[in-house]
C-alpha cells in the first residue's frame, strides 16, 4: 500500500478513517507524513481546495488524482497546547481559514458574530456598490430637510413635523453618546458637515 502511495508521487497522506499505529510507522519510514482521523467535511473542502480526488482504496491511487498544496504544516498555540494543521497556497482555492478563539464561548461567538457580519457586508459591497452614509448621517439629513419643510406650514401641523425631525435627530445623538462621544458636538459637527 505504501509502495503505490509513494508511486503515485504523493508526498503527504490525509485519511478520513484513519490507520493504525503500525501504518503510520510505516508511512514515516517512508518519508510519508500522513494525518489520520480527518472529518468528512475537512478531507472534502480539502480535495476542492487542492485539486485532489477522494480515494476510498490505495490500490485507486493514480497521480491524477492527487492535488497540490504549497505548504502543509502543523501549529501549536495557546497554554493548553492546541495544534492544528494548517494547508496553504492550495492550487484550486483561494479560501481563508478563520480560527476563533476566546476566554469564554460568549467572546468567541461574540467574535463569530461580528466576522459574520463583517463578511455579509462585504458580500454586499460587491453586489451593490451603492453606499449610504452612517453614524447617524442619513437620519440627520433627513431631519435637516424635514425641519426645512416644517418651516414652511403654517399652523398646528408644523409643531408635528418639526417633532418628527427632532425624533430622527435623536438617532445620530443615541449613536454618538454610545460611541464615548460628546452628543451635541458630535451632532452639531454632523450638521455642519451636511449644510
Amino acid at each position: 500500500m505504501i509502495k503505490s502511495v509513494k508511486d503515485s508521487g504523493a508526498n503527504v497522506v490525509l485519511c478520513q478513517w484513519g490507520f493504525d499505529d503500525e501504518a503510520n510507522h510505516l508511512l514515516m519510514q517512508n518519508d510519508l507524513p500522513a494525518v489520520r482521523w480527518v472529518g468528512g467535511v475537512e478531507i472534502e473542502l480539502l480535495a476542492v481546495a487542492t485539486g485532489a480526488r477522494i480515494v476510498p482504496r490505495f490500490e485507486e491511487i493514480t497521480e491524477k488524482k492527487l492535488g497540490k498544496a504549497g505548504k502543509i504544516s502543523e501549529i501549536s498555540f495557546g497554554t493548553m497546547g492546541d495544534k492544528v494543521i494548517l494547508v496553504q497556497d492550495c492550487e484550486k482555492s483561494k479560501a481563508v481559514t478563520v480560527m476563533i478563539r476566546g476566554g469564554s464561548k460568549t467572546i468567541c461567538d461574540e467574535a463569530r458574530r461580528c466576522l459574520h457580519d463583517a463578511i455579509c457586508v462585504v458580500r454586499n459591497m460587491v453586489k451593490n456598490s451603492n453606499v449610504v452614509g452612517g453614524g447617524g448621517a442619513t437620519e440627520l439629513a433627513c431631519s435637516i430637510a424635514v425641519a426645512e419643510e416644517a418651516d414652511k406650514i403654517k399652523g398646528v401641523e408644523q409643531y408635528a413635523v418639526r417633532a418628527f425631525a427632532d425624533a430622527l435627530e435623536e438617532i445620530p445623538l443615541t449613536l454618538a453618546e454610545n460611541s464615548g462621544y460628546n452628543p451635541i458636538e458630535y451632532v452639531a459637527k454632523l450638521r455642519q458637515s451636511q449644510i
